[in-house]
């Protein structure tokens, strides 16, 4: 009888064992999750509505996988009160918005131009198979577009609104000198990722020429970044979404006339988007990381004395260098020199 106790106890820790090891496999890989589109499946195109702005003209064309699933929908963040008279702040995917913003920075060679987009999501949904590790509320994407003297895009810089999962497009026009060494101007892995190293720019520059970043279900990074001709056939047409000031982002309207900010604004969350803590994240990657808050999104302060710290790199005596609200020291950070 014990014998038999004995085995039932070994068979059954050999599960949970196993189940365990499944179980980190699929946690540790979610950060780099790939969800396999089936054939037939329909995308949306999203793109800012067409006003004749510069900030139109070069603002990306989004292409939503699953689109019939809320969560994948780039939303407007919006406010209400509840009926116990609790402040909420989440994001309506029924409204699409993309969020713009202009700033100057300046490097050692010449001055740029950054057009800064910012969209957001409902959620990236919590779920077993496949498990998302960075499940959480409003979660959003930074597209920046650097452009040269002649308003030319020459980088492409993608990242989620918590630092992390950092991609540089550079396209021909970036100067040769700029690049980081080595770069591989054909293809890149970005975090499980297959981006093109580089994008190829016509000559002359064509202002119908547009990026086109297709985001992945579930989890909203970048799947692909590709350049469509807006005027040429079969070219990607959809829903419009409103260009907003990034700056409206701190004054939503509540249900009684009064207005509130999307970001925390006071207390040690103050900078961070609200609601949006990242329970697995904090659990499996705060505590070596040096960051109890890890991969929660945050507000993108225009130097380093404005909003918190932006780093894009988990390295803890890496972050100061790699903060995105010093761009210019960003840039050098990551080994461009423009």
């Amino acid at each position: 009888m014990k014998k038999h106790r004995c085995l039932t106890l070994v068979c059954c820790l050999k599960k949970l064992c196993l189940l365990l090891i499944v179980l980190s496999l699929g946690i540790f890989a979610s950060c780099a999750a790939r969800n396999t589109i089936r054939p037939g499946t329909d995308t949306l195109t999203i793109s800012a509505k067409a006003d004749g702005t510069l900030q139109a003209k070069r603002s990306p064309v989004f292409v939503i996988e699953h689109p019939e699933e809320p969560y994948n929908l780039i939303g407007m963040p919006r406010a209400w009160v509840t009926e116990d008279l609790t402040e909420r702040v989440g994001v309506d995917p029924g409204h699409p918005t993309i969020y713009y913003e202009a700033r100057n920075f300046q490097t050692p060679r010449s001055s740029y131009r950054n057009l800064i987009f910012r969209v957001h999501f409902e959620k990236v949904p919590l779920k077993l198979f496949p498990f998302y590790l960075v499940a959480g509320k409003n979660v959003g994407l930074f597209v920046v577009v650097t452009l040269d003297a002649k308003d030319r895009p020459i980088l492409y810089t993608l990242v989620h609104t918590c630092g992390c999962y950092l991609a540089f497009i550079p396209t021909s026009y970036m100067p040769e000198y700029a690049f980081p060494q080595p770069w591989n101007k054909s293809r890149q892995k970005v975090y499980s990722e297959d981006l093109p190293g580089m994008l190829k720019y016509p000559q002359h520059f064509d202002e119908r020429t547009r990026l086109v970043i297709t985001l992945r279900h579930g989890t909203h990074r970048v799947k692909d970044v590709r350049l469509y001709d807006m005027a040429a056939p079969g070219s990607p047409h959809g829903s419009t979404a409103a260009l907003s000031p990034m700056e409206s982002l701190e004054t939503l309207c509540l249900d009684d006339g009064r207005f509130t900010s999307f970001f925390e604004t006071s207390g040690p969350r103050k900078g961070y988007v609200k609601s949006s803590t990242k329970i697995w994240e904090r659990l499996f990657m705060g505590w070596w990381a040096f960051d109890w808050r890890v991969g929660e999104d945050k507000k993108l302060g225009k130097n380093r004395d404005d909003a918190i710290l932006f780093y894009t790199s988990l390295t803890p005596w890496k972050k100061d260098a790699s903060d995105m609200r010093d761009f210019s020291t960003f840039l050098k950070f990551w080994g461009w020199n423009l």
